[in-house]
């Protein structure tokens, strides 16, 4: 039975509870993140065993731990956090977060005496720390909190926090392996937000990219860092000096999950789809339940249909549709993966199959903006050309756009809008919606749903 705290000696827990170094008080916010996706990802890299950069590997399970928290789930995040003691039972200062997580879900469920006892376990883990390095400079306390802003959200100021932790700690620890190397990654997302906004940095006064190399000296058979470089040097539209990096990251890591899907996606790009193709169908031998691998096999599928100038080929899109149904059914919650589903089933002539997959999504309760916006626009599509319904078409790609520039999906419907607007003389009064959102200026910003 839980104890209950009176009011006074809670108040008096919660201010003890909020000096101690964990996920509850990093500032952490569900609603900044897609709390389904890091389930799935960090939940799929642990019972895939593979390594994380850095010390994730260790922190993976206090990470997912805290996810599921903020989902609701608090029995699997106990599980989760008593799994993580397991793992570092031969090192107590590795334990320091897991017992501050674990004083606060006990906090939080109402049970007083074990969060007490938890605090109690915190308390004695950092007195183990020299006198000279306070708790929360401690290495592994500050190891795990930037690493888990650097994985919680890819909003621009959790990764500038991340970086700012790599950064001082540097300062001590210029050489260091860990931090150069989270330092480096910092650098790479920040970058990776600029680039969305236009700001692309040539490789050569990259700071990311000359970071990267500095950890790459330091950590040599690091794929991530590998795969990094050869991210940047991509985006350069230095394709062959991508080619060795990926190259070798995939050499040195072909089972590790995160770098396969990241050189996969890359072979696509580069439209070497049987590449990318034996890449991840071996690895899927070693992790069959993976949704993600599963999209990614079903997406290089449909795209060598269409590179073979046969998008409409039934062999592989029905093997495409094959992958893209078990990550379906791996994870109903990932949406946008459902919506090209329904699509490919519209490109093998079974539309009433494709109507039936977007009814059903459409009548979802809980349809995240820009998973509502990727219905809209596909389910557009999908009039426009399966069934030859224009009127549908148009309303479907204004309801899309009407809930803003929130993904590249806007950018898709707008386009569509467009090229319907210059062929049919505008008759459906496109131009009018379109020029309504220039100056910020927005008609109905309602969530419209059929």
């Amino acid at each position: 039975m839980n104890t209950m705290c009176v009011p006074g000696s809670e108040i008096l827990l919660e201010t003890e509870l909020r000096k101690l170094e964990c996920h509850h008080i990093w500032d952490l916010k569900k609603e900044d993140t897609d709390l389904n996706f890091l389930e799935v990802k960090f939940s799929e890299n642990l019972l895939s065993s593979q390594d994380y950069i850095g010390n994730l590997a260790e922190y993976g399970l206090n990470f997912l731990a805290y996810v599921k928290f903020l989902q609701g789930h608090i029995t699997a995040s106990l599980e989760h956090l008593k799994l993580a003691l397991q793992k570092n039972s031969c090192c107590a200062k590795k334990c320091a977060v897991t017992y501050a997580n674990l004083a606060w879900v006990h906090h939080h469920m109402g049970d007083a005496a074990a969060a007490k006892s938890y605090l109690q376990k915190t308390r004695e883990t950092y007195e183990t720390i020299p006198v000279s390095l306070p708790a929360t400079l401690h290495r592994e306390v500050l190891s795990e909190k930037a690493w888990a802003l650097l994985c919680f959200s890819k909003k621009p100021h959790y990764y500038t926090r991340a970086k700012e932790i790599f950064q001082e700690a540097l300062l001590k620890e210029p050489d260091d392996k860990e931090w150069n190397t989270g330092y480096a990654c910092a650098l790479f997302r920040l970058e990776g937000l600029e680039t969305r906004e236009n700001k692309r940095l040539p490789v050569i006064v990259s700071p990311a990219v000359q970071q990267l190399k500095k950890a790459m000296t330091l950590d040599p058979r690091n794929p991530m860092i590998h795969v990094y470089l050869g991210l940047k040097c991509y985006k350069n539209g230095r394709n062959a000096e991508a080619w060795v990096y990926m190259r070798k990251a995939i050499g040195m890591a072909p089972d590790n999950l995160a770098v396969v899907l990241q050189v996969a996606k890359f072979m696509k790009k580069e439209q070497s789809y049987d590449m990318a193709l034996h890449v991840l169908l071996r690895i899927l031998k070693r992790a069959p339940n993976s949704s993600r691998l599963h999209h990614e096999i079903g997406n290089n599928y449909r795209w060598k249909a269409v590179g073979m100038g046969q998008p409409h080929n039934p062999k592989l899109l029905m093997r495409c549709i094959f992958h893209f149904e078990e990550g379906a059914r791996l994870n109903p919650s990932f949406i946008y993966p459902q919506v090209e589903l329904a699509l490919r089933y519209a490109e093998v002539k079974n539309t009433e199959e494709a109507e039936r997959k977007f009814q059903k999504l459409f009548s979802l309760p809980d349809l995240q903006p820009k998973d509502l916006q990727a219905c809209h626009r596909m389910y557009g599509d999908f009039n426009l050309h399966q069934l030859g319904a224009v009127n549908t078409a148009v309303e479907h790609y204004k309801h899309g756009m009407r809930l803003q520039n929130i993904s590249n999906e806007w950018i898709r419907c707008r386009s569509r809008l467009l090229k319907i607007m210059h062929t049919d003389q505008d008759i459906y009064k496109i131009g009018e919606f379109i020029d309504s959102f220039r100056g910020g200026g927005v008609q109905d910003q309602a969530c419209n749903r059929p």
